[in-house]
């Protein structure tokens, strides 16, 4: 149960009676800055969720994108990435959103929302989880031999016109000092943090993308998200994850 102080909890994972049988996939999308005294907030509500997610196998997944415009206000996030900002800057521009602003989130590529707002982000992980799923989403991945690679691949069910696959590699857990800006001196904690992100067009129900891994990576502390997008509306069509075993 994640609640709003001042305001009725809000149960963002009990399904109302209207829940069909197949419950949808939630994804949050969060754009964050360690640069960002609003954004521990949000990440300390993220781990919840998380937590909440993994404890009772409810199909609600997160990425934590790190942008950079906030690294000339005194301190260089070091998880940032230019990348993620022009995915934030594409998403606001697409639907219309007046200004960038950290940390928002989308929930199931829904309309932007601050992610520090428990009430807003759970009444939306609910009302998704009730919807019907027009697809469904499951991904696997396997090395390849003599690279530093891994071969991430995808079964779709259901319509693929104007959809996008995207996988995205997360660190489970990430703590870090910040000793600059608008956080300094305190010890910030990160959840399923976006180390890379790559996506291609679904034509067929079935597909795969290589994805770079290097040697220094420990992939205990990684997951794999995969999600089906709609390029025109933005909504998220299907989720899946991975967890490395050690």
């Amino acid at each position: 149960m994640i609640g709003v102080k001042g305001q009725q909890n809000v149960d963002i994972f009990t399904p109302n009676k209207q829940t069909p049988m197949y419950q949808n996939n939630v994804l949050i999308e969060l754009f964050t800055s360690e640069g960002c005294s609003s954004c521990p907030l949000a990440d300390a509500f993220m781990k919840d969720i998380i937590h909440l997610s993994d404890s009772t196998k409810t199909p609600v997944y997160v990425i934590d994108y790190h942008v950079d415009y906030w690294n000339r206000s005194g301190w260089i996030d070091p998880f940032s990435d230019s990348l993620y900002t022009q995915r934030q800057i594409a998403i606001c521009k697409q639907k219309n959103e007046a200004k960038l602003f950290t940390p928002m989130a989308f929930v199931n590529g829904g309309k932007a929302l601050s992610g520090s707002d428990k009430k807003s982000v759970g009444i939306q992980i609910t009302q998704n989880l009730a919807k019907p799923n027009p697809n469904f989403l499951k991904i696997d991945v396997s090395a390849i031999p003599g690279e530093d690679s891994l071969i991430v691949a995808y079964k779709l069910w259901g319509p693929t016109d104007s959809l996008e696959f995207y996988a995205a590699l997360v660190q489970v857990e990430i703590n870090n000092s910040v000793t600059a800006g608008e956080n300094k001196d305190k010890i910030l904690q990160h959840h399923n943090v976006c180390k890379q992100l790559q996506h291609i067009p679904i034509t067929v129900e079935k597909g795969q993308l290589k994805m770079y891994i290097p040697q220094t990576i420990n992939l205990d502390n990684y997951r794999l998200i995969g999600f089906a997008q709609h390029k025109g509306n933005l909504e998220i069509r299907g989720v899946d994850q991975l967890t490395f075993k050690p």
